[in-house]
């Protein structure tokens, strides 16, 4: 029996001839599947006694397929309204303070970063910044079945980050900030432009660091300078297999290294993880990884962030437990179940 694929379209003419010409492009070229039509039809198909203009424009012919990921703030306003559909989902999704080991003020301050772990009140970032739909952050495999939880989480503790900075000489300026040999305590959060949710996670972070006597502050730059920025609000995470998003992204000199982090016992636990296909091997090097990276940490772990999708309330399907990638990717995964009801 061949698998199905099921190929979503309105019911005109235009849209099925095309949805048409994609079913037999798709047989002829994957003899192993069978391509269906499930035709439907829209709001702006059912109401033809009125001009476009009158009813909502162009956008009435996609409502009924619409499926958007929104930030915490945007998803609300759709909360407990009869004709959308609200997902918060669980994802493997992290944010995190990225230092830039490329730039000079890491090498002479890179033994001040445990200050700045201790310095981000987690639990407050989620509550204020994502209305409580996310998870305080302590490292990359928290989702992971590999995932080590008795690591060095640096909580929330002000009074410990001066101690900190205190003990490695660091004295506080008549002006509310540290300096060690001169030179003040701080540095720039670069942040992507477009999401508002790591805008205004960095923005809290900066200023619980300023509260702690580090003066540190966000730039939204037109481009990502990844070798001159001193720090940026990075996001990273999947559920799939621990080797993911954790070889490329710490090994020293991968690809997805976007900040020059280099740590030996890192790198050979990494590699000893993802050269063996024991569940025992691989669990006691992703523990010991996750450990080193803990006492040399590379990002300041903020929090996990859930996937608030909404949609509309025809739609059936989706998989509500699914844990998400990076971005909520995954949602599709089971696709061909989803149903949109008339």
């Amino acid at each position: 029996m061949k698998k199905q694929i099921r190929i979503g379209t309105r019911e005109s003419l235009l849209a099925c001839a095309q949805a048409e010409q994609l079913k037999q492009y798709i047989e002829t070229n994957c003899p192993q599947y069978e391509a269906v039509l499930v035709k439907m039809k829209t709001t702006g198909d059912k109401i033809l006694d009125r001009n476009l203009d009158e009813i909502g424009g162009k956008g009435l012919f996609v409502r009924e397929l619409d499926l958007a990921l929104l930030d915490p703030r945007n998803a609300q306003n759709f909360a407990g309204r009869p004709e959308f559909l609200c997902c918060d989902m669980e994802t493997a999704d992290y944010r995190g303070i990225l230092f830039n080991f490329w730039n000079g003020y890491w090498t002479e301050n890179r033994d001040l970063i445990p200050a700045v772990c201790c310095a981000i009140d987690r639990e407050a970032i989620i509550s204020s910044v994502l209305l409580g739909q996310g998870e305080a952050a302590y490292g990359p495999l928290q989702q992971n079945v590999y995932n080590n939880p008795d690591v060095e989480r640096y909580d929330y503790d002000p009074a410990r980050a001066r101690e900190i900075l205190e003990a490695a000489g660091c004295v506080m300026g008549e002006n509310g900030f540290y300096t060690r040999n001169g030179q003040e305590i701080g540095f720039v959060i670069s942040v992507m432009a477009g999401e508002q949710d790591r805008i205004d996670i960095a923005q809290a972070a900066a200023q619980q660091l300023r509260d702690v006597g580090v003066n540190c502050t966000v730039d939204l730059p037109a481009q990502m300078d990844w070798g001159g920025q001193m720090a940026c609000l990075i996001g990273w995470g999947s559920p799939f297999d621990a080797d993911d998003h954790t070889y490329k992204v710490f090994g020293t000199g991968k690809g997805a290294n976007y900040s020059g982090y280099s740590n030996a016992l890192v790198d050979q636990y990494l590699t000893e993880a993802r050269q063996s296909d024991d569940p025992a091997v691989r669990k006691a090097a992703y523990a010991n990884f996750q450990t080193a990276l803990a006492e040399d940490p590379a990002f300041a772990f903020i929090c996990y962030v859930d996937a608030d999708y909404v949609a509309s309330s025809a739609l059936r399907g989706i998989a509500p437990d699914t844990v998400l990638g990076h971005h909520g990717v995954g949602i599709f995964w089971n696709v061909t179940q989803w149903t949109l009801e008339n």
